[in-house]
């Protein structure tokens, strides 16, 4: 599955299995990130990295 649609699912998913709210604006955020991502992208889904390794890879990357 390429990223854009990944991200479609997720959207979809939070729609409807969360009931989510179309109209809140996280979710025209990741529409708009869904409208930018390039469909011919694939994101390799073996990264074993957590949500915490990620944040902190960010944190310790980010310009002062």
């Amino acid at each position: 599955m390429n990223d854009r649609a990944f991200l479609i699912w997720i959207h979809q998913r939070l729609v409807e299995q969360h009931n989510e709210s179309p109209l809140f604006d996280y979710m025209h955020r990741l529409r708009a990130i869904i409208a930018s991502t390039d469909p011919n992208v694939e994101s390799p889904s073996s990264a074993s990295n957590s949500i915490e390794s990620l944040l902190a890879h960010d944190e310790k990357n980010r310009p002062i």
